[in-house]
């Protein structure tokens, strides 16, 4: 150890100040961050950017048509959404039911259908089956047409 105090003093000094001068000062210099501040990833979709402008009209006029464009992409969203439903409906229907036959009765053609759990159900037009109306019933065709709910229709072929 260093017996003067003063060494020791001047020695501890310049083993502090020694990585200052190497490396330099650190600095309170942001600046390389102001990208962030510039993305601002969790601002909210309709929030824009200023872009300089101090015209209060363009903005509030940008902001409504952000909220429309979102608006209408919900709106699209959704009727996706229940197309898909729909379509669902539409082949768990066919996957549910089978037509066995058609028969004529009294004058009328019936139709036989089958479920997966083995139920038979004798049907005329205009009777329902599973929220469907049987609208047309083809001898010729050998086929049933039923609706549903006035949203899509379902042929049912016979097997």
């Amino acid at each position: 150890m260093l017996k003067t105090p003063h060494l020791w003093v001047f020695y501890m000094g310049a083993i502090l100040i020694t990585p200052t001068i190497a490396f330099g000062s650190p600095k309170n210099d942001f600046s390389q961050y102001s990208i962030i501040s510039k993305r601002n990833v969790f601002r909210p979709l309709w929030v824009v950017p200023s872009s300089g402008r101090s015209d209060e009209r363009s903005r509030k006029e940008e902001l409504e048509a952000l909220r429309k464009a979102e608006l209408e992409r919900q709106d699209a969203q959704k009727t996706a959404e229940e197309q898909n439903t729909l379509n669902n409906k539409k082949r768990e229907f066919e996957q549910n039911y089978t037509l066995n036959g058609i028969v004529f009765e009294n004058g009328r053609r019936q139709a036989v259908v089958q479920d997966k759990k083995g139920l038979t159900y004798f049907l005329y037009e205009n009777d329902t089956l599973d929220d469907a109306k049987i609208i047309s019933i083809s001898d010729s065709k050998s086929e049933i047409v039923a609706d549903y709910q006035g949203k899509f229709t379902v042929t049912l072929h016979m097997q």
